[in-house]
């Protein structure tokens, strides 16, 4: 006869809920009840405004999984289809290049929740620098495995481990992943333009030219040994396609600098137009998800 042992109360959690009770908190205490039953997982921490107590309903989740060395790699592997069988997330996991480098990896989800998109930002920290993470940021911890005689971590794991996250970083991105990166970015930016925060929605819109740029450039010339915006016209410039790309590139550079909802979305459509031209095969793979995408950011869905 099996039995169930009762889940340990999240007092940490519940602290947290009865200083302020964000629509957030509960995708995120689901997410501690998730991860915490992993074996390889030592500590929750949540981070900014959830830990502040400054969260609004345009907040993302901010969560600090720490883990195991030795079987970081593995969970990093899996995470897409942990987000998308237990949580549904809409896309596959952006790998965050915002986020500051703070010993592992982040990644960005959009979550679908009370009929919006939830932006979820997780990063797996290795357990061997979570205590320099916390030194660091300050994150509230939610949760901590009780300690065992367990194998010690070794210098070899460690070693694999930042090895494994340094090719995770330097990999570079094919056409469907430029396309999550682009709708994620979007998501973010309407969140910015929403606040008026028009700095970052600044920032956020040079980031989708930039990704509007590096889908051109992977599509077309995708063993080229330049990166950024060099050498792109001599590049790019050579077929008829690639002129008729940078000519929809040079349009979007002379819009304005800060965007406006308006913006933003033809920024994304572009970029979603110029790849069924040049990588088809890329939006046929996520040919649901865009769809998806559209309707949860369409004016209905976002009032």
């Amino acid at each position: 006869m099996t039995t169930t042992m009762p889940v340990a109360p999240l007092s940490p959690l519940e602290e947290l809920a009865a200083a302020h009770l964000p629509p957030q908190l509960t995708v995120l205490a689901d997410l501690v009840q998730s991860l915490s039953a992993a074996p390889s997982v030592t500590q929750l921490l949540v981070r900014g405004s959830l830990a502040t107590g400054t969260a609004d309903r345009l907040s993302d989740v901010d969560l600090v999984v720490a883990v195991l060395d030795d079987q970081l790699p593995m969970l990093m592997r899996n995470l897409d289809t942990v987000m998308s069988t237990e949580f549904g997330a809409m896309l596959p996991g952006w790998r965050d290049t915002i986020v500051g480098d703070l010993g592992g990896a982040g990644f960005v989800y959009l979550l679908p929740h009370q009929g919006h998109l939830l932006q979820l930002d997780l990063y797996l920290c290795p357990d061997s620098r979570v205590e320099a993470l916390r030194r660091r940021i300050g994150p509230r911890l939610l949760w901590q495995a009780s300690r065992t005689d367990g194998p010690a971590t070794t210098s070899e794991s460690r070693a694999e481990t930042a090895a494994e996250l340094a090719r995770t970083a330097a990999a570079p991105a094919d056409c469907s992943t430029l396309l999550v990166q682009a709708m994620v970015l979007h998501a973010m930016l309407h969140k910015r333009v929403l606040r008026g925060q028009q700095y970052i929605a600044y920032g956020l819109l040079h980031q989708l030219h930039a990704t509007c740029r590096d889908l051109i450039r992977t599509a077309l010339v995708p063993h080229s040994r330049h990166h950024g915006w060099y050498h792109l016209p001599d590049e790019v410039g050579r077929t008829t396609a690639g002129r008729a790309c940078l000519a929809e590139l040079t349009t979007a550079l002379a819009g304005p600098p800060v965007p406006t909802a308006a913006v933003a979305d033809e920024a994304l459509e572009r970029i979603v137009r110029l790849a069924e031209q040049i990588a088809p095969q890329a939006v046929a793979s996520l040919s649901d998800e865009i769809t998806a995408y559209r309707a949860y950011q369409s004016p209905e869905a976002q009032s």
